[in-house]
Formats: C-alpha cells, structure tokens, sequence
C-alpha cells in the first residue's frame, strides 16, 4: 500500500472510515473485523459509477465481514471504469456476492482475484483488452 500523501480520515458510517491518496481511495472497518487470518485476495467489482461502489465498499465493511476495501481514484483511472477490490481472506463468498449485486445494472462483478495472481501480472482479458499495447506489457509484467 502506498502510504504517502495521505489526507485525514473521514467517517462514512458507524465502522467505515475512508482515507486518499493520489491514487486510492482505501476504506477500513473500524475496529477491524479480526478473523486470524491474512487477507489473500479480492472481490473486484467495476463501474462507471463510484460511488455506486462506494456503497457496496461501506455495505460490505459494516456487514459482511470484510475490513479493507479500495477504489482507484479519478487520477489512477486506467480505462474508463473505477475498480472496488474487497480484500478477505478466501474465495468463499464468491458466488454470495454475485448473487447479492446481479440485479445491479451499474455494476460488474468479476469474482475473486488472488494476491498471487496480481503480482505475476495476470490480468482479465476484459481488463488488458482495453488496453494500448504499451498499457497492456506494462501491466501484464511480473512485480515478484
């Protein structure tokens, strides 16, 4: 996480509070839900429409067991949609999250993605085909 030129924290509800940078926009449970295990992935969800994921951010931070979340901001837009990846600890609740937002004509869900996965460079083809050439050697580049 890039901790730089963070700003003060602002509460969006009972538990979420939401802290920027130039690049992310990072939301935390507070207290932090604790599970005994290390986050290893995320739910990614995309949109044109922020705070359409801000709102399952914050939803999912006060109920759904999750503690971490965070949408890229206007400046670290790759293409033309804004991701939400929803940090947790497995892909078990995979299909309960499909299921909950399928009826959300502004939102697509892309299921889980491992850590692992984002740090050989292993991208979706929906993502790297929005892509120039250049764009997409540069994501697809292993950061191990």
């Amino acid at each position: 996480m890039d901790s730089g030129n963070f700003i003060e924290a602002e509460e969006l509800s009972e538990h979420v509070i939401k802290v920027d940078n130039k690049y992310w926009h990072y939301y935390y449970r507070v207290p932090k839900m604790r599970t005994g295990k290390k986050d290893t992935g995320k739910y990614q969800f995309f949109s044109e429409n922020k705070v359409a994921l801000e709102k399952i951010a914050v939803t999912e931070l006060e109920t759904g067991g999750f503690s971490y979340a965070k949408i890229n901001t206007d400046e670290h837009k790759i293409v033309k949609e804004y991701v939400l990846c929803l940090y947790y600890v497995d892909d078990s609740k995979k299909f309960e999250l499909a299921n909950k937002y399928k009826n959300n004509p502004n939102i697509k869900y892309r299921y889980w993605k491992s850590d692992e996965d984002t740090l050989k460079g292993k991208y979706s083809e929906q993502f790297l085909d929005k892509l120039s050439p250049a764009e997409r050697k540069k994501w697809m580049r292993s950061k191990i």
